[in-house]
């Protein structure tokens, strides 16, 4: 079978059909070249490596093995379970993965799809010498940096480990394929990223679309981030509850975020049972059991929650085909984290509030 044909059998199987990009993508990866990702947020680009495995066993009669470093555990745990959910054997590792017999599985080959944040994939111990050794190691095909631009958003003094990540290069076997992914990516951004993971940049494939969305209408509103500000969110809230407008309110820290909770949470008396609630909050720090709430109910087209304060951990990855409004909170640091902020679906309207 040749690279042609093995997507086809992947669409067969799975009852889908890869876009143009994601073929492009794929037909790089598997021959071999380092490649370079920008697609637009909704795009599918979890697509491009999540049918990996399978493409390189119908193309070599073995399967292979991806290695995928990502920056969120909610956002890690999210994928696992939808590629867990069609029969693509996938699993996580690091501090949110409380069955350590996983590594054991790794090591055997038991997993086509590692997940790992940095910090795991870096630090020596358990987690990465289950990748770094036994059949999973032997097997491993390809390393994918999934949501790369955060090696130059986060990888200096906040996630060292992210400007660190060439340092994979040392420890895979010397065939392996290194692929970055981002929506969001300048020319500036982009030679950042190709320096930091070893790549050379004559030898990379870029494949990318422009991120121009005609569904997307931004309203610009002066602001001194007075709650009034949010007044028109609070009414239809209060007036429409479970048929007001689906909103996230992307917050600068978690500080922020919790204050603006508390005002919403107030103003509409807010139901102690959490399967009733209107509003919720969703940041690094918030319960395991309410972030769960979150990313299970909020995509629910007939969802009761309608409305999230969040920083960045809730977004990257997140499906939420029917939102309606997105308010970003604050001035942005720069303009690639803005577009990261509204860009969460495919069809969207952002109602910015910087």
């Amino acid at each position: 079978m040749n690279v042609n044909n093995a997507p086809q059998v992947i669409e067969t199987k799975y009852s889908f059909e890869f876009k143009e990009k994601q073929i492009e993508a794929i037909n790089s990866i598997v021959n071999g070249k380092d490649t370079f990702i920008v697609l637009p947020t909704g795009y599918g680009k979890t697509k491009i490596y999540s049918h990996l495995p399978e493409i390189y066993g119908l193309l070599n009669n073995m399967m292979g093995t991806i290695l995928v470093i990502s920056p969120l555990q909610s956002l890690m745990l999210d994928q696992v379970a939808k590629m867990s959910a069609i029969g693509i054997d996938a699993t996580i590792v690091g501090e949110c993965q409380p069955d350590k017999s996983v590594a054991d599985h790794i090591l055997k080959g038991d997993f086509g799809i590692v997940f790992s944040s940095p910090e795991a994939a870096l630090t020596p111990g358990m987690w990465r010498k289950c990748f770094t050794s036994g059949v999973f190691c032997d097997n491993l095909k390809a390393v994918v940096i999934d949501e790369a631009h955060c090696i130059t958003e986060w990888g200096g003094e906040f996630r060292q480990e992210y400007s660190r990540l060439g340092e994979l290069r040392s420890i895979c076997p010397d065939d392996v394929t290194f692929v970055a992914l981002t929506a969001t990516a300048t020319k500036s951004i982009r030679t950042q990223i190709l320096k930091k993971l070893d790549m050379i940049e004559k030898e990379v494939t870029t494949v990318y679309q422009l991120p121009d969305r005609q569904n997307i209408m931004y309203t610009v509103k002066k602001s001194r981030n007075n709650f009034i500000e949010l007044q028109w969110l609070l009414d239809d809230i209060v007036k429409n509850k479970f048929n007001a407008k689906k909103t996230v309110v992307y917050c600068r820290n978690i500080a922020t975020c919790a204050n603006l909770y508390e005002h919403f949470s107030m103003n509409i008396n807010q139901c102690d049972n959490i399967t009733e609630r209107l509003v919720a909050m969703y940041h690094r720090s918030t319960a395991k059991l309410n972030k769960d709430h979150v990313l299970e109910e909020f995509p629910k087209n007939n969802s009761k929650l309608r409305l999230v304060f969040a920083t960045v951990a809730f977004g990257m990855g997140v499906d939420i085909p029917d939102i309606d409004y997105v308010v970003d909170w604050g001035a942005p640091r720069g303009l690639e984290q803005f577009a990261q902020g509204v860009w969460t679906q495919e069809e969207m309207v952002a109602k910015v509030s910087p």
